[in-house]
């Protein structure tokens, strides 16, 4: 898919917002193209941490792998293993009236995907968590895998 041409510097909000729109859709097919075309990711494993023990109780990776002797950790990440994580993608649209609204847009980020093990680790609750070091070097869910 070919990218939309960018709109000048005088371009109107109706063309700038028609622009976004269409890149936003080009962005959209291009990741769709690009997953399907990939059958293997980069697996990731982190950690994660029960801070009221202060130790190390378990490990995730991207493919969903939760490894615990944990209960409370099993407990709180079976939805996320079976459903995936909720994670919001802001977003721009057009409403009826021709205005622009800003909004975000709930996505699902499944085991198997970029940015899982970021999603998954941010929407643990306490005392879970994992070394922030770690974190910083997590990729996150790309817009574009939607």
């Amino acid at each position: 898919m070919d990218d939309p041409e960018r709109p000048g510097p005088d371009a109107d909000v109706s063309e700038i917002a028609e622009w976004m729109e269409e890149d936003f859709g080009r962005a959209v097919a291009d990741g769709i193209e690009n997953a399907r075309g990939e059958d293997e990711h980069e697996v990731v494993e982190v950690g994660i941490l029960n801070h009221e023990r202060g130790e190390v109780v378990g490990t995730i990776d991207t493919d969903g792998n939760l490894d615990t002797e944990s209960e409370a950790l099993r407990e709180v990440s079976q939805e996320y293993l079976d459903q995936g994580v909720p994670v919001l993608i802001p977003t721009t649209y057009e409403n009826e009236d021709g205005e622009m609204v800003h909004a975000d847009d709930e996505v699902m980020v499944e085991p198997g995907t970029t940015g899982f093990v970021r999603a998954f680790i941010d929407e643990l609750s306490s005392p879970f968590d994992c070394d922030p070091e770690a974190l910083v070097d997590l990729p996150v869910r790309d817009i574009e895998q939607d």
